[in-house]
């Protein structure tokens, strides 16, 4: 896999949603050209929607029009807007596959018509690139964060939650990633719970059940920060220390108040892999760009970065939102 470091700093805020019926079915060489990108919950998750608006401004100053279709969770609507895409002619398609194997026939459909595809995240048989993660290697590099805190701070011993999200591909591999990780530096902390939870409001209430089952569960650990964000709010909701130094929370993302948490130090949110946020909305555009000159891309894989309590890094991904 090739890595690429992409170093503008543009900071973005806001979202916006363009859908596939908004574009001209044609596109005349003089005119800007299209980069569809089809990412599900986009407009929900804060940290996607950054990179994406940095995708949009920085394919504007290379000529691109950046056009992107949040279809929530309904699959069926994301393939048919993307079949749309196909019949337009789009020159690119960028694409988060929640179930490869369903998309692997659809993506052959655009090469087939001459249309360049990018899978988010993932990799397919029939694709030109990847943009993305190592969702298991930032995964593992969590867990073994928390257990080397968990070693140094608790003996060795803890009681884990993992929130994680079994439906996605991308969600297992993050999800075995932590668990892996967690065992090769605190093999003795025991997994007591796993639950899917993917957002704040999953997030409060998986936690709020599993304290309420397994009250000693002191370390909780998610695949995604809305989720464990929901699980520091159901944790001081159950009476709990939220400056505790016997526990541990941590997700993955870098959404802002997972990195507000970070940056007040003082609290039991101890670490998130966060995402170059503005890096990855560049990388996308740089990607496409490179294929329609007829380049051979590579899969191109962003690293996410380590942030753990009191980190300056925490200040930095925020201002990259908006946030000071």
């Amino acid at each position: 896999m090739t890595l690429f470091n992409f170093t503008r700093r543009t900071v973005m805020a806001g979202a916006t949603a363009a859908v596939a019926t908004a574009m001209a079915p044609a596109f005349a060489q003089d005119e800007e050209q299209i980069i569809a990108i089809s990412f599900p919950n986009s407009s929900t998750i804060g940290a996607v929607t950054t990179s994406l608006n940095r995708s949009k401004e920085y394919g504007a100053e290379m000529g691109y029009k950046v056009v992107v279709d949040d279809p929530g969770s309904d699959m069926n609507k994301q393939i048919n807007t993307i079949k749309t895409w196909i019949q337009q002619g789009v020159p690119v398609i960028v694409a988060v596959v929640p179930q490869p194997d369903v998309f692997e026939s659809i993506a052959k459909q655009a090469r087939e018509a001459g249309i360049k595809w990018i899978t988010y995240g993932e990799t397919l048989e029939n694709q030109d690139a990847t943009v993305g993660y190592a969702q298991y290697d930032d995964g593992f590099r969590l867990g073994e964060y928390a257990g080397e805190w968990i070693t140094e701070n608790l003996g060795g011993e803890a009681n884990v939650a993992v929130l994680g999200y079994e439906v996605a591909s991308w969600g297992q591999l993050r999800g075995n990633g932590i668990k892996e990780g967690l065992a090769s530096t605190a093999p003795n902390a025991t997994i007591v719970a796993e639950q899917d939870a993917i957002n704040p409001s999953d997030g409060l209430s998986v936690t709020r059940t599993l304290l309420q089952a397994n009250p000693d569960i002191n370390v909780i650990l998610g695949i995604e920060d809305p989720a464990t964000e929901g699980s520091y709010k159901a944790w001081v909701a159950a009476g709990k220390d939220p400056h505790d130094p016997n526990a541990f929370i941590g997700g993955m993302d870098g959404t802002p108040p997972a990195l507000q948490y970070l940056k007040e130090g003082d609290n039991v949110y101890r670490a998130s892999m966060a995402i170059p946020l503005l890096e990855v909305g560049e990388a996308i555009v740089d990607t496409a760009d490179r294929l329609l000159a007829g380049e051979e891309t590579g899969n191109v894989i962003v690293p996410l970065e380590l942030v753990t309590a009191g980190d300056e890094a925490a200040s930095k991904y925020l201002a990259q939102q908006g946030f000071e």
